[in-house]
């Protein structure tokens, strides 16, 4: 059994590594990685099947597990890679938890990386094209198909307002949630708003309807919180006009810093912007990688232009018909930048998938072997938690605004939306995701050169 101790949530779970434990935790992890197709629910049943109690190997016990889960739910990033993390952690301390989480990964980053090689060396050919013609609206398909799940859910978190069957399920519905739903969805496709601008809000609304008295106990420190959160934001928002309003003289005298230039330089650097928008991304995707799916949406796609919409599209089919998370995608889009930035030469782009991939979940492993305790505290907060019931009524929105933005550029014709109209209907009826984009790509291919 583990050196963890039980108990409250400032408690030590740290374990103590040995190299016995170490190629334990590899061998484990790669394995996972290799056979885990099904998504984040398949390797959360494995590793509490396969690594729990007597029944498992006895890395811990099942309230220790049921807890990292439940924080793991809790956190930014990819639940199923985090508690990855966390049960490498607690075996085999902060070594452990390094071992696991690369291990677990990298079967999914060579997969992405060797089609990512396919993909941008091969796209021109006609085949290729007639199979992503299939392929891209099928991944449109499955993204709603999964915001639709996100979705019963997240609804159901707050009062009940409403109940109704939709086929065999039952919809239980606050309607304050699916005006935070509808708000980011029009947010997200209209005006390209910050997600985590969003999430913020979102949550600051929950808080004020669904616990109005303590608001009210609290009205001072409320205030104060509130007004430093929106001057945050205003600063962040309208951070071109201020340098506009303090004056040309001021702005040359900023600009002739050099701190300022400093900071340009950095920026400039490709390699720098890329680290640093991956760790931005990793440290504020709540609710699972795909909502990802925003936040390169605006930036990647509309500001950076480091890919285009249909190429990110298509990065998310080759994430998907990996074992892995979808977060795994950023290694695409690493590749796609730096393949572009050197002029074609492929260990270049490797590099750049690679440092995309430590920015994105670099987070993860800080949230795990650093505040894993902290976050056990604040996760029993009854504020937390209400708050967390207006973020994911508004993630689920940001990710359907965003869906609608790619859905522009997936949709060529009639047969494509149709194409996805049937993904979403497979979908939720449970036909797994790589079938469909398989099945997707000999579809379009048959269709783009019998018919187009």
């Amino acid at each position: 059994m583990t050196e963890t101790s039980t108990g409250d949530a400032g408690q030590t779970y740290q374990g103590e590594a040995s190299p016995e434990k170490l190629v334990e935790i590899a061998r484990y992890f790669l394995f996972i990685g290799i056979v885990g197709f099904g998504g984040p629910l398949v390797h959360i049943a494995m590793m509490e099947d396969d690594l729990v109690g007597e029944d498992g190997k006895g890395w811990t016990d099942d309230s220790i597990f049921m807890e990292g889960l439940a924080i793991c739910n809790m956190l930014p990033g990819p639940a199923s890679t985090q508690l990855g993390i966390f049960m490498g952690w607690i075996y085999a301390g902060k070594l452990g938890a390094l071992v696991a989480g690369v291990f677990f990964m990298l079967p999914t980053f060579v997969i992405v990386v060797f089609f990512s090689w396919l993909y941008f060396a091969y796209q021109e050919l006609p085949a290729v094209e007639a199979m992503f013609y299939g392929i891209n609206p099928v991944v449109i398909g499955l993204i709603v198909g999964a915001a639709w799940s996100m979705a019963q859910s997240a609804l159901a978190e707050g009062r009940t307002h409403a109940e109704f069957a939709v086929g065999t399920e039952t919809w239980s519905i606050d309607y304050l949630l699916v005006g935070l739903l509808a708000a980011a969805v029009v947010v997200t496709a209209v005006l390209g708003s910050n997600p985590v601008l969003q999430f913020v809000l979102a949550g600051l609304v929950a808080v004020a309807i669904y616990r109005s008295s303590w608001v009210r106990e609290n009205a001072r420190r409320v205030t104060l919180w509130s007004v430093g959160i929106a001057i945050l934001g205003a600063l962040f928002v309208l951070r071109d006009r201020l340098l506009d309003l303090l004056g040309p003289a001021v702005r040359r005298t900023i600009e002739a810093s050099p701190a300022w230039g400093l900071l340009l330089a950095l920026w400039s650097n490709p390699w720098v912007q890329l680290f640093a928008f991956m760790v931005y991304t990793g440290s504020f995707i709540y609710g699972g990688g795909l909502v990802l799916i925003p936040f390169i949406e605006l930036y990647v796609v509309r500001e950076f232009g480091w890919v285009t919409g249909r190429e990110f599209v298509d990065g998310i089919a080759i994430g998907q018909l990996s074992p892995g998370p979808v977060v795994m995608t950023t290694a695409f889009v690493g590749y796609k930048l730096m393949l572009d930035v050197s002029g074609g030469l492929l260990w270049v782009g490797v590099l750049g998938a690679f440092v995309a991939t430590v920015g994105a979940f670099g987070p993860s492993f800080a949230f795990i072997m650093g505040f894993f305790p902290y976050f056990a505290r604040v996760r029993e907060n009854d504020i937390v938690q209400t708050a967390l019931t207006g973020v994911n009524a508004a993630v689920v929105g940001a990710i359907l605004g965003a869906t609608v933005t790619l859905a522009i550029e997936s949709f060529v014709d009639l047969f494509t939306v149709l194409l996805a109209i049937v993904t979403v209907g497979l979908f939720v009826r449970g036909v797994h995701a790589a079938y469909l984009i398989v099945g997707g790509g000999a579809v379009g291919t048959a269709w783009y050169f019998l018919v187009i």
